[in-house]
């Protein structure tokens, strides 16, 4: 998370002042929300909306044109193409307005965001949106580590234009932050296995654009659609987590 965005910075238990939490690109286990909106479908979560991996700038987008109150920024807002911003996140109007009947319903909710969005390449644009929009709503953001919290300094910041979104073609895999005691090992679900032809504890080669890792292959009956999650017991700097790799069965 860039210093210059933070305000404070508290453990987990910040989260208890809440008595509702929207989670955006969080894969935490142990963080409850009571909407999740995330790439990755995961079926133990209460309720889910899934977003396109790569959009977040247009996740963002849409949280500012319906949650933002004051009228700095009307005429920015009202010149978002709405219909885009829709489409490519492939988050519906409907679903939009279902998690704004459900956030104000609410004494104390929280826009709980995670570190897709502070690690993705357009994250100045990402951050000045959430800054502004601190203004109407409470926000925090989740460490990469998943154990502290950071909540972002209230600000007038200039917003660009909203860059053109990018479609997910290929196989992505999400790269987990938290550490595994274990060799790599890639949790995936039915859709991806049959996607790209692997199955249950097969031994892979996950080739990224600059590195390659050996790992297993687990199918996780708990996980939807066609991203897998890769966890590895060491550090890997890859910044924006969802990557398009290449996947091979070695012997």
């Amino acid at each position: 998370m860039t210093i210059d965005y933070i305000d404070s910075r508290f453990d987990t238990k910040y989260l208890s002042n809440f008595d509702f939490m929207i989670t955006l690109g969080i894969c935490a286990k142990n963080i409850t929300s009571d909407i999740c909106i995330n790439p990755i479908l995961d079926m133990q979560t209460k309720q889910y909306i899934r977003y396109e991996a790569g959009t977040e700038e247009g996740v963002a987008a849409l949280f500012l044109h319906d949650f933002y109150k004051n009228l700095n920024l009307k005429d920015y807002i009202e010149a978002l193409d709405y219909g885009y911003l829709t489409s490519e996140t492939n988050i519906a109007e409907e679903e939009m307005q279902e998690i704004k009947t459900c956030f104000y319903s609410h004494k104390k909710p929280l826009l709980l965001i995670g570190d897709n969005f502070y690690l993705h390449q357009r994250r100045k644009n990402i951050l000045n949106i959430f800054s502004n929009l601190a203004e109407s709503i409470n926000i925090a953001f989740l460490s990469s580590d998943i154990n502290e919290i950071y909540t972002i300094k209230t600000r007038i910041s200039n917003i660009e234009q909203i860059s053109n979104l990018p479609e997910n073609n290929g196989c992505i895999v999400y790269v987990d932050s938290v550490l595994s005691t274990q060799k790599p090992f890639l949790r995936f679900s039915r859709e991806f296995a049959k996607a790209w032809r692997i199955n249950d504890n097969d031994c892979i080669e996950i080739c990224f654009d600059d590195f390659k890792i050996k790992a297993v292959s687990l199918l996780d009956s708990n996980l939807s659609g066609v991203i897998g999650i890769l966890s590895t017991n060491e550090n890997i700097d890859c910044g924006y987590r969802y990557k398009r790799v290449v996947i091979n069965k070695v012997s």
